[in-house]
Order: C-alpha cells, then sequence, then structure tokens
C-alpha cells in the first residue's frame, strides 16, 4: 500500500434523521485517520445534529430545509472544493457500509489515477436482502440506458471523486438518483471511471428505511426527464 495522505481527502456524509446510527460510523472514520469529515445535517427532526457536532474532527453544515441526498452531498461537495480537497469521497450515515473500504478506494483512485470510483456491493461477498438486489438490477440498467456505461453498482452509497471532476458535476437531482447522476455527468465528460468491491451490512431498521415501489416509481419519473 502506497503512503496515503489522508489531508487530500474530504468524506461528506448526508444525513436525514440518523441519530441511532451515525455516532458508530463516524467513530470508525475517526478511528482509521481521516481528518477532513463533513456532515451535511438535511434538517433532521432528531439530535443527528448534535451529535455530529460533538466531535472535534467533523465539521457540521445543516440545511434549514429537507432538500434530500443529493442536495445534501452537493452542499458537501461544495465545501470541500471550498477547502481545496483534491478528492471526495462520499458515504452514508447509516453504517452500512465500512468506512475501511474507503482506504483501498482511495488507493486505488489514486495509483489508478481515476475521476470517479463507485465501491459495489455486488463485486463482493455481501448478504443483500432480496428486494435490494431487484431494485439495483432494475437501477443498473435505467443507468446504462442513460450513461452506456454498465456498472454493478449504479446507487452505491460509497464511492470517491477526483476534484477536477467534482469541479465540473453540479448535482441536480435531489433524491437517490442523484448517483446515477453523478455517473451520467461523468460519463459525457469522459471521465476515467470504474468500481471497486466494498461491504455492507443491513440491519432490520436500515432495510425498512431504504427505497420500496413507491420510491423506485417517483425515482424513475425523476430521472428521466433531466437527462434527455
Amino acid at each position: 500500500m502506497q503512503n496515503l495522505d489522508f489531508q487530500e481527502l474530504f468524506i461528506v456524509l448526508p444525513a436525514y434523521n440518523e441519530a441511532p446510527r451515525i455516532e458508530l460510523c463516524l467513530e470508525k472514520i475517526i478511528k482509521l485517520g481521516f481528518k477532513n469529515i463533513i456532515v451535511v445535517n438535511d434538517a433532521s427532526s432528531d439530535t443527528t445534529a448534535k451529535i455530529a457536532n460533538s466531535y472535534d474532527e467533523v465539521l457540521l453544515l445543516s440545511h434549514l430545509i429537507n432538500l434530500g441526498p443529493g442536495a445534501a452531498t452537493q452542499t458537501g461537495i461544495e465545501y470541500a472544493l471550498m477547502q481545496n480537497a483534491k478528492y471526495i469521497a462520499t458515504i452514508d450515515a447509516d453504517d452500512q457500509h465500512d468506512p475501511k473500504d474507503l482506504v483501498h478506494l482511495y488507493e486505488k483512485i489514486k495509483s489508478e489515477n481515476l475521476d470517479l470510483l463507485v465501491g459495489s456491493r455486488f463485486l463482493n461477498k455481501n448478504s443483500i436482502p432480496k428486494l435490494r438486489i431487484i431494485y439495483n438490477k432494475i437501477g443498473n440498467f435505467i443507468s446504462f440506458l442513460l450513461t452506456q456505461k454498465l456498472l454493478s453498482d449504479s446507487q452505491s452509497g460509497i464511492k470517491i471523486l477526483s476534484a477536477d471532476l467534482a469541479r465540473k458535476i453540479a448535482i441536480e437531482l435531489n433524491g437517490f438518483e442523484f448517483c446515477m447522476e453523478i455517473i451520467s455527468t461523468a460519463r459525457k465528460l469522459g471521465a476515467k471511471i470504474d468500481e471497486s468491491p466494498v461491504s455492507v451490512t443491513y440491519s432490520e431498521e436500515t432495510t425498512r428505511k431504504g427505497q420500496n415501489l413507491a420510491s423506485g416509481l417517483s425515482m424513475l419519473s425523476r430521472v428521466f426527464s433531466p437527462f434527455r
């Protein structure tokens, strides 16, 4: 493993009502030695903001109204760029992903000079609920139609992008479809894109708060309009 300079990497966690989960996620990230951690509190009604603000290593940004994970991610990216970040990672705040994966993703994006590296739950031996697998396959197919880039996990909650690419991307979709928007925009810009296996752990609670048929149909209605 090459000598990694974590000062060059900013980690963005969009967070909405993640009080039961975000503390453990932040503690894992801090323990790994990451220095630049941004939590974007998307107008949570619980103690998400209070928990995030209790850590000296964490910078808290807050939306006055709930705008969605896409908007929260864009807020974090914009701040990271203002702080001269060279790479920006995004990771869900619900502790489903293992922050240790950020280390090998960071190493890979730097060593292979990539613009966008997506962490894939489906390139690793993870126990994933069947409905999540179905939704992901549908999402991958839609993503391929939009981008002509086939990825195994187009809706992954963990990824790293270079600052050069981040400056050219302005996330317009506020829901979870923003993950596909990032890939589509990167593809149109001719960016170097790859994916790498990551771990994921689903609890009963985090599975319940994920996508369902209604949210999936709503996402479809939004995702096609701006890409035409």
